[in-house]
């Protein structure tokens, strides 16, 4: 038996913020999911994933920790990472377009419910 996606569910969240990025770096989503840190490359990916979810969906620290099944402390080293290298232009409008991307699919779990 299959698991339904529940849009609503925290950790579903993570895994479409993680499918994304994945695909958007030729990466796969369950590398950036696996509980070993990985590659600097799987690890940048992570720190991209989490970021979204953090800013793009508005979590907590704390509720983005639980989601990726990590702690606290490195989701807030995730965002920093990210956030240092928005400075960068084309990292900036990469990111944007990621959460836009994010946003407007986890958004659709909504408009499902209401259907």
């Amino acid at each position: 038996m299959t698991q339904e996606f529940d849009p609503n569910k925290d950790e579903d969240r993570a895994y479409l913020a993680a499918a994304l990025t994945a695909y958007a770096l030729g990466l796969s989503t369950d590398e950036i999911l696996h509980a070993d840190r990985g590659s600097v490359a799987v690890c940048r990916a992570r720190h991209v994933a989490m970021y979204l979810v953090y800013t793009g969906l508005g979590f907590s620290a704390g509720r983005v920790a639980r989601a990726f099944g990590r702690d606290r402390s490195t989701v807030a080293h995730a965002c920093r990472q990210v956030e240092s290298l928005r400075d960068d232009d084309n990292y900036d409008l990469w990111i944007e377009q990621l959460t836009v991307g994010l946003v407007s699919v986890a958004g659709l779990g909504a408009l499902k419910e209401t259907a």
